[in-house]
């Protein structure tokens, strides 16, 4: 079940409550040589050991895709899918727009309208769905915003400049050449629902292209492809404009080989509305890799602290990460595809230890027993990536954190931070609850 909704409810329960951007002397965010990935790598123990071979980590994508996720095996994907499965994925998409009435929420800094709300959802067209659809096969021209309704005005908890980073409509990102199943039209032919290999959602019609199965699968299962091992690679096309791609997107290779020690990577590109290619020369750099990483602990120390730093982007906001984004994108490069929200990650990692129940003392046991680059999850909202024990004991994470609670004069005040950063456990939410006592579990592979 899908619950960035109630993530972002969480969120803004205290909105009201007196809020400042976090300074120098009261971040959590730890400076200094904790806050570099060499500090961790030369800490971890075999930190350059293989973890997870090929074969295995094929069999922890199999065990991690359940039938009730969001994952989707798209080469299996059926090419006819009856009305009711379409319609089932839509209002499950909708999430509580699906039943709530008129929610308060602004747009265009106005409240929300009934007529808005009513277009939005009369907008996914569920009526005209045949009784049998044939699938529609695209690929990502550029980056784009999936949404939980066809609608491109974000709906905010308020016309605050801050709350525009935090779209209630906002799902995900898609970078480019990522394949979708597409199955349904909007009303106003504006937008398309589609399945991507972790999301679904609505995407703007003019963002795709559209093409043959055969030419699509290609994408969904290319030969030879490089892995964005960057946090962010704008990657120029034909001379005239730049297409983004972000941590873990797989890139299809037009060739096994390099041309002139540079490899020439296949860019879809729309083309009234049907998938061209641009066949673009790439350096061999460490921006990308041939294929997925080694699976390795210093892997996932190395490829998160290529994020810190970067802004806190809600559902693929500002081109950046959030905590889930943040630790699926660090994950997919070596190979291993987790769902796209942190309670879906928390609920289908391989291993799972709970914290129910444990004292604060016990907890911290638990986590000094996990290996580097494990999932630390608070009741599925929030998600950080464990580094280990630095030169004094005190377990340390990596996380995309958005904002956490100071006390002056015992009264909460939230902060916000907005980035990718280091910290401790010891940070607070509104009932002062340290977050070593707020985690509900530890996610790993093995």
């Amino acid at each position: 079940m899908q619950l960035r909704w109630i993530a972002l409810a969480v969120l803004f329960a205290f909105l009201a409550l007196p809020t400042t951007v976090a300074g120098a002397m009261d971040s959590i965010a730890v400076q200094g040589e904790r806050a570099t990935a060499q500090y961790w790598t030369e800490r971890t123990a075999d930190g350059d050991a293989l973890l997870l071979t090929p074969a295995e980590i094929t069999a922890v994508n199999q065990k991690i895709r359940q039938p009730n996720s969001w994952l989707t095996d798209l080469a299996k994907y059926p090419e006819t899918v009856s009305a009711d499965s379409i319609r089932e994925k839509i209002v499950a998409a909708m999430g509580r727009y699906a039943d709530e009435s008129l929610p308060e929420l602004y747009k265009n800094g106005k409240r929300l309208t009934q007529y808005s709300f009513d277009f939005a959802k009369k907008n996914c067209n569920l009526d005209a769905i045949p009784a049998m659809q044939n699938v529609r096969y695209a690929v990502a021209a550029q980056r784009i915003d999936m949404r939980l309704l066809p609608e491109a005005a974000g709906w905010l908890d308020s016309p605050d400049e801050l709350d525009s980073h935090y779209d209630n409509l906002q799902g995900t990102a898609v970078d480019p050449a990522e394949p979708m199943a597409v199955l349904a039209e909007s009303y106003d032919h504006q937008f398309v629902f589609a399945l991507t290999r972790n999301y679904m959602g609505w995407v703007p019609m003019g963002a795709i292209a559209f093409t043959e199965r055969k030419n699509w699968m290609e994408y969904v299962a290319p030969k030879k492809f490089l892995v964005v091992t960057a946090n962010k690679k704008k990657v120029p096309v034909g001379g005239a404009w730049y297409v983004t791609f972000q941590m873990g997107s797989v890139i299809p290779l037009a060739a096994s080989f390099k041309q002139d020690g540079k490899w020439i990577a296949r860019i879809p590109v729309n083309v009234n509305m049907q998938m061209s290619e641009s066949l673009v020369p790439m350096e061999d750099d460490d921006t990308v890799h041939l294929g997925w990483l080694p699976c390795t602990k210093n892997n996932f120390i190395r490829q998160g602290f290529r994020f810190l730093g970067d802004v806190y982007g809600w559902g693929g906001q500002d081109e950046s990460v959030d905590c889930s984004s943040f630790v699926g994108d660090v994950y997919r490069t070596m190979g291993i595809e987790l769902p796209r929200d942190a309670d879906e990650q928390e609920e289908l990692m391989p291993v799972k230890v709970s914290l129910e129940g444990l004292d604060t003392s016990a907890r911290y046991q638990m986590v000094r027993n996990s290996l580097p680059g494990a999932l630390l999850f608070k009741s599925g909202l929030h998600v950080m990536l464990y580094l280990g024990q630095d030169s004094a004991g005190t377990p340390m994470v990596l996380h995309s954190a958005s904002s956490y609670f100071t006390f002056p004069d015992g009264e909460p005040e939230k902060q916000y931070i907005r980035q990718v950063i280091v910290s401790d456990l010891h940070y607070m939410n509104a009932s002062q609850v340290e977050t070593i006592d707020g985690m509900s579990s530890i996610g790993s592979l093995k």
